[in-house]
């Protein structure tokens, strides 16, 4: 009984011209390896019991599919019919081969299946392309997914029902994938998994054909007639309706009963059945692959018009990858192929430092790129470390004056001697060539980064392996020649604010035009004696407290001087001096991981904090005066961080919510504020210093010092963030925008360089040819589609 009798004529030689161009489509896509388009098709969705395998194989006429228990359909199947007077199988992974035994095809599907899945009961959304030439079928076009399942058997992944079920949906889901949603007609239709999957992705039922499988096996005295011809309401409404048909039993299976004779004796039970045999013409496997034909040729004509745009779009991004791959085998363009890539790639450099908008780089709204990360270092790491170094940091009332007497020499001096400040600026200003010096070596690292980053991500560059080595190598070469002097000049930089102390810096307080007026000042509030102490942290908020030296948080390796409070709201606190009314950071502990990290920093009695979610806070580490401290140190912060932080009610920190390992300003409700006036950007513990152990000169003498130094330092550190960049900018980053093309150009001298710099990567072969056939079918199957777009069908 062929199917050649099922449809009229007409019906197939319109459905021929219109399903091979989907099939097409879909190979072409499945050796790019992605499915840009939404392409028309039909998915065959049912429980594992349902008969889905069974209805497949009736539809083909042969038995080819793999049965056994639990999960045989691992990966979709994508099986195409085509009406041929030869019968024979092929599949896309071995093109050129033709499979006229049925037995072998199903060997070779659990063969594919083993070598993508492995061979456990793993599962892969990467489809089995078959393709099926026969005299027995119509030209039609399904893909068989794994059966729905909710409960592991076995030796099945407990998440199996989870993992089938989304690769369903991956289709299903799909508004152009009609559904074929098979199920058995002797279980409980209100619990079909394959009926509960088509009302979630298609509520109204406009793309869903329902099939009820095992109608003879219903119980006796029991039919679903009401369901063929609508008067049962017990099942949704699908507007393509219902369709039933009679597989072959297991018994007939494991006798080997052919598909010929399975399918009269399905007619047969049709006609003579008292309930279906007035609507047998519309049952059985004949009517059904003719009303999925008829589906589906009918859904490739209403979107039609999007499909050609669609395709359109495709092959308009498939031949600007062609162009940017250019011509591989012509040896004539090679010259002028290397030459342009120089030129592209030294035009995208410069832009990319510039920040210009390239229309085919990377997105700009993702992630920093080119100069904006370069101005990064510069902005939110060196400067906040040029920021963070303090002239006043280990700096006492009793130091400067023993520094001023040991100055002024035999016989005193009447004023604070010049060189008492000068001693004190320039020692400090030698601080700031560290952070600075490391600050070339990030830029230089990030140079290279952006031009590696270039490289790969231009065709027209990263095809070629010798010439991506060569322009990643010339620009260390120019980063290489130029490190040293940058290094030099960043160096000066800090000599020269070290070699000469400008004391008529128009923004220093100790200017003639100001000195006065500021003397003064100090002079009246050193006799209004000290400021009122600020207000203590509450020891019953305290949980441990001590020095330690900090580093962390920036890319600006520094360890500093630090004195640690751990509270029992759950926050380590770090201040600059042992009672500044406000932290320099917070930690909030609880979540995070403390460990001793000697070998790590290479020091001596250190440990480390940390979140583990890395993008969650930052690292930091501490070092204390010895073993004891370290250890004890590390054991109360593992008890914190075990614990939930304890917040009592009356703390005004309660709605703090600080991520764990977060570091943030703290809040002042534990410190009264001291007035702007008396603050001068000192610490309290100057202040309080000063006047605890001095008398009135010696109040004034080191008032004065103190905050000359401040405000001195201060500009100094201004100009050297400042200056730092630009000396990076010329002789670095500005050196390799201005030489990296004429080296690179000097580079193809000869032929025989030339030769070896277009050497094309096996592996950009291999692309190109892939883009080459997959573009060739999309251009044919563009050709149809136009063709069909002025046609009636």
């Amino acid at each position: 009984h062929r199917n050649s009798n099922m449809g009229d004529a007409v019906d197939n030689e319109e459905i021929k011209r219109l399903i091979p161009i989907v099939n097409k489509l879909q190979d072409a896509f499945a050796t790019m390896g992605s499915t840009p388009i939404d392409l028309p098709q039909i998915a065959v969705v049912g429980g594992q019991s349902s008969g889905k395998s069974s209805v497949l194989e009736n539809i083909v006429g042969k038995s080819f599919l793999p049965r056994g228990s639990g999960i045989v359909t691992r990966r979709p199947l994508v099986l195409q019919l085509y009406n041929s007077q030869e019968e024979y199988g092929e599949f896309l992974h071995h093109p050129n081969k033709k499979w006229y035994d049925f037995e072998e095809i199903c060997q070779e599907i659990e063969r594919d299946t083993d070598r993508v899945c492995g061979s456990n009961k793993n599962l892969k959304n990467q489809p089995i392309n078959l393709r099926v030439y026969s005299p027995d079928v119509l030209n039609l076009t399904l893909i068989d997914l794994p059966g729905a399942t909710k409960v592991a058997v076995g030796d099945q992944p407990k998440d199996i029902g989870k993992q089938i079920r989304n690769m369903i949906m991956s289709y299903a889901s799909k508004p152009n994938c009609l559904i074929l949603a098979v199920t058995a007609a002797n279980t409980d239709l209100a619990n079909s998994d394959a009926i509960e999957i088509a009302k979630e992705v298609d509520p109204q039922g406009k793309r869903t054909l329902g099939v009820l499988t095992k109608l003879d096996l219903m119980d006796r005295g029991t039919d679903a007639r009401g369901i063929f011809t609508g008067e049962d309401t017990n099942l949704p409404n699908l507007a393509l309706g219902y369709v039933g048909v009679v597989n072959r039993s297991q018994a007939d299976i494991n006798e080997r009963k052919g598909i010929a004779s399975a399918r009269e004796g399905e007619m047969q039970y049709f006609s003579m059945h008292p309930s279906y045999s007035d609507i047998q013409d519309k049952l059985g496997t004949a009517y059904l692959v003719k009303k999925c034909s008829q589906m589906l040729l009918k859904h490739i004509q209403s979107v039609l018009p999007q499909l050609s745009s669609d395709l359109n779009k495709v092959i308009a991004q498939k031949e600007k990858e062609m162009a940017d791959m250019g011509e591989i085998a012509n040896p004539k363009r090679s010259r002028a192929d290397i030459t342009q890539a120089i030129l592209k790639f030294s035009d995208r450099f410069c832009r990319s430092i510039d920040g210009k908008l390239d229309p085919d780089g990377p997105s700009l709204t993702r992630e920093l790129t080119g100069g904006a990360r370069i101005e990064g270092i510069f902005h939110d790491v060196f400067a906040p470390a040029i920021g963070d170094i303090d002239i006043l940091e280990q700096l006492g009332a009793d130091e400067v004056q023993t520094l001023i007497r040991n100055v002024s020499g035999l016989g005193g001096s009447l004023f604070i001697p010049n060189s008492a400040f000068v001693a004190l600026v320039t020692q400090n200003i030698q601080r700031l060539e560290d952070p600075s010096l490391q600050c070339v070596q990030l830029a230089y690292s990030e140079v290279l980064n952006i031009v590696s980053m270039i490289s790969h991500n231009m065709p027209q560059v990263d095809k070629y392996p010798a010439l991506k080595s060569t322009i990643v190598e010339a620009a260390n070469q120019i980063l290489r020649e130029n490190y040293e002097p940058c290094n030099k000049l960043t160096s000066v930089m800090v000599a020269m604010e070290r070699n000469r102390v400008n004391m008529a810096h128009p923004d220093f307080i100790g200017h003639r035009d100001n000195f006065g007026e500021f003397t003064q000042q100090v002079e009246e509030e050193a006799a209004q004696g000290p400021p009122p102490p600020p207000a203590k942290t509450l020891q019953r908020t305290i949980v441990k407290e001590g020095h330690a030296n900090k580093k962390g948080g920036n890319a600006i390796v520094l360890w500093q001087k630090r004195y640690l409070i751990m509270k029992k709201d759950g926050t380590l606190n770090y201040y600059r001096h042992m009672g500044d009314p406000e932290p320099a950071g917070v930690i909030y502990v609880p979540g995070c991981i403390v460990e001793r990290a000697d070998a790590m920093v290479g020091k001596r009695c250190s440990f480390q904090i940390y979140h583990p979610a890395g993008n969650i806070g930052k690292t930091f580490f501490f070092q204390l005066q010895n073993e004891q401290e370290a250890n004890d140190w590390v054991q109360c912060l593992k008890e914190e961080c075990a614990k939930e932080p304890e917040v009592e009610d009356d703390d005004p920190n309660a709605d703090n919510n600080l991520l764990p390992g977060i570091a943030a300003p703290a809040a002042d409700e534990d410190f009264d504020q001291i007035p702007a006036t008396r603050q001068r950007g000192l610490t309290d513990r100057i202040h309080a210093a000063i006047h605890e152990n001095l008398g009135m000169r010696e109040k004034v003498e080191c008032e004065i010092l103190f905050r000359l130094l401040h405000s001195y330092f201060e500009i100094v550190k201004k100009n050297i963030a400042d200056q730092v960049p630009k000396a990076i900018s010329l002789k670095l980053i500005n050196k390799v925008k201005e030489e990296l093309c004429a080296r690179l150009l000097m580079e193809i001298d000869s032929e025989d360089k030339v030769k070896q710099l277009s050497a094309v990567s096996d592996e950009v072969k291999l692309k190109f040819e892939k883009t080459k056939g997959t573009l060739q079918l999309l251009h044919e199957s563009q050709a149809i589609l136009r063709d069909l777009s002025f046609s009636t069908v």
